[in-house]
């Protein structure tokens, strides 16, 4: 017996037919709600209004005003989303493929229908729409990241192009004009020094600009000295950047995570400070980074205006949605933690293998 309440159109002319489905769903479901459409009008009706969820429809193929595939085409047309299982007098196996071509779960024969087999199609036809439901929705989601994350990869590039152009760009129009100005001089040498100064300190804004540029591709800090000194440098160059009163405390720097974990690790840290100078409106923030019970926790907390928590999930942005891809994909947890006016608390969770990331 199923204990959950089906909500269940049956769209039958024959009264007779009627009954005895209704008698073979009673003597199966312990709870199942029942509508009765006696041709295809009154059942687009229902469908129409949209009044009751239904999780089935049991559609006779012989109906007054409509028959056959047009019929089929009727009904699925404005309950695409609703397992529809075709009950029909007529032995035609042909006629059944196309049924199922055309989107409808089951094809039975009146003559050969019992409470069992129309029980089973009805269970198995709900379960399979809920999966077929929840991979398309899952289809979706995984599309929309993927636009997401190009639409990111294009805003990045366009970014790094913009400051190439506009920065590096200009440094170097101010150059080729200094080198200009110094091949037509004919002046004091206090002249020539003067260009030659300007020069160099093109130079030096250049070098600057390029580390710059090459350190948010990859910070060379990060390969060199470790996760901790990046999230550091990371840190302090967010609160000279966004005047920002930040506190950081590492409790334990003897722990170390290979290679792909740092990367994301720092990378989810950027992120998590990107959405802090973005949406936040903090005038302070706080990271924590110790081990705990055999795990390394990296705590990132702000006293912004923080945000709702019935709506976290509506309100993941393509930076909130990356962190939570990275990371899935080091097996670590991320949670965030916030209600509006008290400020965000962002944690991620890595398991830590005390063989291979503790250091003796």
């Amino acid at each position: 017996m199923e204990k959950k309440q089906f909500n269940i159109l049956v769209i039958e002319d024959n009264e007779g037919d009627f009954l005895l489905v209704e008698e073979f769903l009673y003597e199966k479901f312990e709870e199942v709600n029942l509508n009765h459409a006696k041709n295809s009008r009154q059942a687009i009706d229902v469908l129409s209004a949209k009044s009751v969820p239904f999780d089935v429809i049991l559609l006779d193929l012989s109906l007054p005003d409509r028959t056959g595939i047009s019929l089929i085409y009727q009904v699925i047309s404005v309950c695409a989303d609703v397992p529809v299982i075709v009950l029909t007098g007529y032995d035609d196996f042909d006629f059944g493929i196309k049924s199922l071509s055309l989107g409808v779960s089951d094809y039975l024969l009146k003559d050969e229908l019992t409470s069992l087999t129309l029980y089973k199609s009805i269970v198995y036809s709900s379960e399979r729409k809920k999966i077929t439901s929840a991979l398309e929705a899952s289809e979706k989601r995984a599309r929309n990241y993927a636009k997401q994350l190009n639409d990111a990869l294009e805003d990045e590039r366009l970014r790094i192009a913009r400051e190439i152009h506009d920065d590096l760009g200009q440094q170097f129009s101010g150059l080729k004009m200094s080198l200009s100005a110094l091949k037509r001089l004919n002046g004091s040498k206090s002249e020539m020094e003067e260009i030659i100064d300007s020069m160099i300190g093109d130079v030096n804004t250049s070098i600057h600009s390029l580390r710059q540029i090459a350190n948010e591709l990859r910070p060379v800090i990060l390969d060199k000295l470790g996760l901790f000194a990046a999230i550091e440098w990371l840190v302090s160059g967010f609160e000279k950047k966004n005047a920002i009163e930040c506190h950081i405390q590492i409790t334990d720097l003897m722990i170390t995570l290979d290679k792909v974990q740092e990367i994301n690790v720092f990378r989810i840290c950027q992120e998590a400070f990107t959405n802090i100078s973005k949406h936040s409106g903090a005038s302070e923030v706080e990271v924590l980074i110790e081990k705990r019970y055999g795990e390394l926790v990296l705590r990132i907390a702000d006293n912004g205006k923080g945000i709702d928590e019935t709506n976290v999930q509506k309100s993941l942005s393509m930076g909130l949605i990356n962190m939570q891809e990275r990371a899935n994909f080091i097996g670590a947890t991320l949670n965030i933690d916030s209600t509006p006016g008290t400020g965000s608390n962002i944690i991620l969770t890595i398991p830590l293998n005390d063989n291979k990331n503790i250091n003796s």
